[in-house]
């Protein structure tokens, strides 16, 4: 299947239980119903996206050392602050900047998950997740709330 990396709006109470019992993020996360709100689901566009961002010069790290290759991983507190300026520093630079960076063919030999790039739609994709994760930072910051990460 692949490691999947999401993000959740969690309450200041959620993020506290999770620093004090990483276990209860997989409870606290299956829990979470924000119906209606932006979802921070960037499916398989995680190293894509850290690609461009990189090569763009962002200094936004969506990993924050999370390892995508351990399986059911820690997960990793953002706290309001941290998302403020996330969603900050992404909601100023649109994709298209972003898409300068693309380059299937380096980034296939640099072995950037996943190995779609020199396909039709790896290009699509990757503004797909990139403008979803915008908005559900952009959301999540202005209702002043904690992030919690993972690799699923």
């Amino acid at each position: 299947m692949g490691p999947v990396l999401a993000f959740h709006r969690i309450s200041e109470a959620d993020a506290a239980r999770i620093t004090a019992d990483a276990e209860a993020a997989f409870d606290l996360i299956e829990a979470i119903d924000h119906t209606g709100e932006p979802v921070g689901d960037i499916d398989k566009s995680w190293d894509g996206l850290r690609y461009l961002l990189a090569a763009a010069k962002v200094e936004v790290d969506l990993l924050r050392d999370l390892d995508p290759w351990a399986g059911d991983s820690e997960p990793r507190i953002w706290t309001a602050d941290e998302v403020s300026a996330a969603a900050h520093t992404l909601a100023a630079i649109p994709f298209t900047a972003l898409a300068e960076h693309f380059a299937p063919d380096d980034m296939d030999d640099n072995d950037v998950y996943p190995d779609i790039w020199d396909t039709d739609f790896g290009h699509e994709y990757l503004r797909e997740h990139y403008e979803g994760l915008v908005e559900f930072l952009t959301f999540a910051s202005a209702k002043n709330s904690p992030v919690v990460s993972r690799f699923e």
